[in-house]
């Protein structure tokens, strides 16, 4: 738990946008999202599914509706980010919470409450 903690407050300083993530494994990592400074990605992954698990912490997590402004092609296919979604739903997540994130569904934490964390596998399924 030391050297996720430790690793975590690395990677935060290292991209504050996407947030830091210790990897465990392929496909699944441990991400910590601040409140403050500068805004998170809103962001799609055509091809995957994505399922969090929050450890602590509390967030509006916005899913559905469209990425705005609409993005250039992305250098990787699977992550396309944009700045905010236009007509999603928003939902407060906190601790305890299991989300599941379909391929193609944007998704982003629009505001943090401090900070969040929480487990994510990112699986390929097309």
């Amino acid at each position: 738990a030391a050297d996720i903690t430790k690793g975590l407050s690395t990677a935060v300083v290292a991209d504050a946008a996407a947030g830091g993530a210790v990897t465990i494994s392929p496909g699944i990592a441990v991400r910590r999202r601040s409140g403050g400074g500068e805004p998170q990605y809103a962001i799609v992954h055509p091809f995957s599914t994505e399922i969090y698990y929050i450890i602590d912490g509390t967030a509006s997590l916005v899913t559905g509706g469209a990425l705005d402004p609409p993005p250039a092609a992305p250098a990787d296919p699977d992550i396309v980010r944009s700045k905010t979604i236009a007509n999603g739903l928003t939902r407060k997540v906190a601790k305890g919470d299991v989300i599941v994130v379909p391929p193609g569904t944007p998704h982003w934490f629009n505001a943090v409450d401090g900070t969040i964390t929480y487990l994510e596998s990112r699986v390929r399924v097309k």
